[in-house]
């Protein structure tokens, strides 16, 4: 019994811990949308600043926990969020990864850099440094030193580190839980990542919620790592891999649920102790796998991902999930795309063989290494290329895919099949030729296999998946004697070519006599090189195929695809199967260029760092695979050689050279170009295109205005060089909107609206559909910023203004799309929307219906029950200016009847109205004024009483009026 306490109670602290974090990417992911795979980084990162305080230093306890916990973390919380965080959250799910993956390498690198390279190194401040990183230093904990031990039971011990881990654990988790349930921050964080649209049209500032919720987590994190250093070492690695722990946690409270995310950290924790304290119970064959205790966490998150982690979200919609950037080479002949690559290639192989006779112009042994690694990383590289830059999902797995290559490749060249077939086996030996295709449909396999919860997962939990996976085989299945061999690993033989043609081939390209041995470097270098294009060339072939087509249009919009008869999910588990088979084909020649393949070949978290890396040359194109397997072997030489031969050497050589510049470089690259598919090198081209697209838009602007109009410029041009007066509207204009043009992408849509909206008078704007009745909504609710034009609400202007600032001026938007939160419930809708609880009463008294289902979720209202959500704030508090856009859309009769009753209510309370009406006959009953909107610009307003009704009908359904 003794036993089973003590395993329960440090199993809890392990719980514990795994609850803080668990709890820190919950909140991350509920408030922002971003699930922050750098968690673990900010918390070692702060806690690397706390233990330089206080033990470098020697600043006390208190003084480095509050500058550390609580002035450094949330600062450098705000500032992630302003500088990288907050435009992260607007783009694809994919780069939302790629880009915190991205700061997971970054920051420890920079603290690291920054301390040890500049702090140390440079200005020689006498800090401790990586003390505690490389000798496993003690980190002392924010209680006593040494901790105080107590027995709550007989025979059971408890520190007061432990302690505080659990104190910290039980008032986070209730913290939030309260924060995010119970206060209105916490409401209108959920509100932002349920719609921030809308949330900006309801008066919510997204930006400050933003940098709230940043500023919570990093201090969550920040104390999370300061309580965990004195109980693991002080190494980046060790935080990440506690947060990964902690995922099953997460998954288990479906990501948003607080305190089952709290007790799932704890049940993790004590699963895993008593997993290892009774494996005498398990079956020898797997009480004996080392790796099994390390391994509990990541299994269940694979269990628990099976049945929770399914895709919820709406699959609807007319926008394309993915929007692939323009090419900017398009216009480019075939042989100047090519010229640049082949040139590069020539040269590579000019110098990596030595045919100038030149010393600096022929590769020494050490570039010839650095030269075979870098093509034999690129190969692997490629698989991105498919997975994340056709396939648009994110494996985090690709590194096991290399590992599974390489062991299968071992396996197979070491074992005596008792053949002896030419082109087969030789001696028992079986051909390398046979043994690389074994490894890569191998590896293809095990990527198909986990790729199958692909077909019902969402991007998030596919990449927590695959990194599960990559742990959990990394842990067991490789680290079995049988499949890993143990430490050492897997031998490799270099293969060998003897062919009469060839020899002669090999002699032209080395100036070496014999036939190609491929445990030679120049010989490694041409092979690399050569299954490289192979590969590329597949790559290329394939997105020309039907199946690349299917793919891409799979990753645009799922279903869209579905829709035309793409079978989406054969789609996804091709595209891992293909993209663990390249990893694992990479993998072997990776294997090749070392002469082994180990467990440690390629560990889990290197497949992180790789990602990065292939984002940030590129990972739509093969050209960033192989620049990236570059800058990964060669990056540090590439360094050392610019400090040594260019740079002025001492401080700059050291800088640049430190072995954390390199990864400090490739998080910062990742990050900031998660959202730039064709990596660095492309940026300059996608910038001159828009420069060249600006010209020629201009130029045939002019060209058009010219030959229509006789040289003579019309009105809404007029407007483009500010040479119209801007009007002063009536002193009764609740909103004026004077000479606006906007549109989207450089296509104009309005051409210089002008419109007026009076108190306690409703105005119609009618139109046929792509008359821009929508975008003059979104322009005055400013959601779109007009390029010329004026708005101004009450007299005051508010052009500039954003839209939550124009919501709480009196200006309500109700968008097309039903204004409510679908994850909040009514009752937090109307607190967002109303806030003081007797405005919510009267709510619920004027709407008897949303008072009985207060308590459930908004999305699962009917569509007119959601619409009277949206309008009952403007009834209950009416805003000087109303804007429905299409409110009827999609409703019944009855529910349509209700609704214009409601805005007949609302113009009698003195509200100003604009009402967008897919119904003319909807819009004329409850109009005081009918303004018709025809190709961006209002061809006709005046009172309802002077329309030709048949004529305007006619006009709005594109018909044609009957003859008088």
């Amino acid at each position: 019994m003794v036993k089973f306490l003590n395993l329960v109670l440090s199993g809890s602290v392990t719980g514990a811990i795994y609850s803080i974090m668990a709890s820190g990417l919950v909140l991350t992911y509920t408030t922002s949308g971003l699930f922050n795979f750098a968690h673990g980084a900010i918390a070692f990162t702060t806690a690397y600043l706390y233990y330089q305080l206080h033990s470098g230093l020697g600043v006390p306890i208190v003084p480095a926990l509050l500058i550390s916990v609580f002035l450094f973390a949330p600062l450098l919380g705000v500032a992630l969020d302003r500088l990288l965080l907050r435009r992260l959250a607007k783009a694809p799910v994919y780069a939302r990864i790629v880009g915190t993956i991205g700061l997971l390498v970054a920051l420890p690198n920079l603290a690291k850099w920054l301390v040890v390279t500049i702090g140390i190194n440079v200005l020689q401040l006498g800090l401790l440094g990586d003390a505690a990183v490389d000798q496993g230093a003690r980190v002392p904990g924010i209680g006593p030193t040494p901790a105080d031990v107590y027995h709550p039971l007989h025979g059971v011990a408890l520190t007061s580190d432990q302690l505080a881990v659990f104190v910290v654990a039980a008032l986070a988790a209730f913290g939030l839980w309260f924060m995010l349930g119970r206060t209105r921050v916490g409401l209108e964080m959920r509100a932002v990542v349920d719609s921030e649209t809308l949330a900006g049209l309801r008066g919510v500032n997204a930006a400050r919620t933003s940098a709230t919720a940043w500023f919570l987590t990093t201090i969550l994190a920040g104390l999370g790592g300061v309580l965990i250093a004195p109980l693991f070492s002080l190494n980046d690695s060790v935080f990440t891999l506690v947060v990964l722990g902690s995922l099953a946690a997460v998954v288990l409270g479906g990501m948003r649920s607080l305190p089952i995310t709290f007790a799932g950290g704890l049940g993790v924790g004590i699963v895993q102790n008593l997993v290892a304290g009774y494996n005498e119970l398990l079956p020898d064959d797997i009480a004996n796998l080392t790796g099994l205790r390390s391994a509990v966490p990541y299994l269940l998150v694979l269990v628990l991902g099976l049945v929770i982690g399914r895709d919820r979200s709406r699959q609807a919609g007319s926008v394309a999930d993915d929007r692939p950037p323009l090419d900017h080479r398009r216009g480019m002949s075939a042989l100047r795309r090519r010229l640049p690559w082949a040139a590069a290639t020539l040269a590579l192989v000019v110098f990596s063989m030595g045919w100038i006779d030149v010393a600096h112009l022929q590769a020494s042994s050490y570039a010839q290494t650095v030269i075979a690694q870098s093509l034999a990383t690129g190969i692997i590289f490629l698989s991105f290329v498919v997975v994340t830059g056709i396939g648009g999902m994110v494996s985090l797995a690709q590194a096991s895919f290399v590992t599974a290559g390489g062991f299968a490749a071992g396996w197979a060249l070491n074992r005596d099949w008792h053949l002896n077939v030419p082109l087969i086996a030789s001696h028992g030996h079986l051909n390398f030729v046979w043994a690389a295709l074994i490894a890569t449909l191998v590896a293809a396999a095990l990527g198909a296999l986990i790729a199958l919860p692909a077909t019902r997962l969402g991007a998030v939990y596919l990449a927590i998946w695959s990194l599960a996976a990559a742990f959990f085989l990394s842990l067991v299945p490789f680290a079995w004697d049988p499949i890993g061999k143990g430490q050492t690993g897997w031998t490799i033989p270099a293969p060998t070519l003897d062919v009469p043609g060839l020899n002669w081939l090999h002699h032209l390209l080395t100036r070496g006599g014999g036939h190609f041995d491929f445990s030679l470097l120049p010989d490694q270098i041409l092979l690399f090189l050569m299954l490289f294009g192979l590969v590329t060339a597949m790559i290329h072939a394939l997105g020309r195929s039907a199946s690349g087509r299917a793919m891409l249009a799979a990753r645009s919009s799922q279903v869209a695809a579905q829709a035309a008869g793409i079978r989406t999910n054969r789609v996804k588990i091709m595209i891992f199967a293909l993209s663990a088979g390249i990893a694992g084909f990479g993998g072997v020649m990776l294997s090749t260029f070392s002469f082994a393949a180990s467990n440690s070949t390629a560990p889990p978290l290197i497949g992180l760092f790789w990602l990065a890396l292939a984002v940030m040359f590129g990972i739509r194109r093969p050209g960033g695979a192989l620049l990236a397997g570059f800058a990964l072997a060669a990056g540090t030489a590439i360094f050392h050689w610019f400090a040594a031969d260019i740079l002025p050497g001492g401080t700059v050589n050291q800088l640049v050279t430190s072995a954390y510049f390199v990864p400090l470089l490739s998080g910062l690259g990742a990050i900031g170009l998660a959202q730039e598919p064709d990596g660095i090198l492309s940026m300059a081209g996608h910038q001159a295109l828009r420069r060249r697209q600006a010209r020629q838009r201009r130029a045939s602007i002019a060209a058009v205005e010219s030959a229509a109009h006789a040289g003579v410029v019309p009105d809404h041009e007029l407007i483009h060089l500010d040479v119209v007066e801007v009007r002063q509207p009536e002193p009764d204009t609740a909103l004026a909107v004077t000479g606006i043009v906007a549109g989207y992408g450089g296509v104009e849509v309005l051409h210089g609206v002008t419109i007026d909206l009076r108190p306690g008078r409703v105005v119609a704007l009618l139109g046929a559909n792509g008359a821009g009745k929508s975008t003059l909504c979104a322009v005055c609710a400013g959601l779109l910023a007009p390029t010329a034009g004026t708005v101004s609400l009450g007299g005051a202007g508010i052009t500039a203004l954003p839209a939550f600032q124009r919501a709480r001026s009196g200006l309500l938007l109700a968008p097309e799309a039903r204004g409510v939160f679908p994850g909040l419930t009514v009752e937090e809708n109307l607190t967002i929307l109303l806030g003081p609880p007797e405005l919510r009463a009267r709510a619920y008294d004027r709407f008897p219906a949303l008072a009985r289902r207060r308590r459930q979720a908004a999305g699962l209202l009917s569509g007119g029950e959601q619409q009277l959500l949206s309008l009952a704030p403007a009834l209950i508090d009416p805003p000087a200016v109303l804007i429905a856009d299409e409110p009827t859309l999609g409703l019944a009769p009855l529910a349509t009847e209700e609704i214009m009753r409601a805005i007949l209510e609302l113009r009698d309370l003195g509200a100003a109205v604009l009402i967008v009406e897919e119904r003319a006959e909807n819009a004329l009953q409850v109009a005081d004024t009918l303004a018709f909107m025809e190709l961006g610009t209002i061809s006709w307003s005046g009172p309802r009483d002077e329309v030709d009704v048949e004529q305007l009908t006619a006009a709005y359904l594109g018909g044609t009026p009957s003859p008088s």
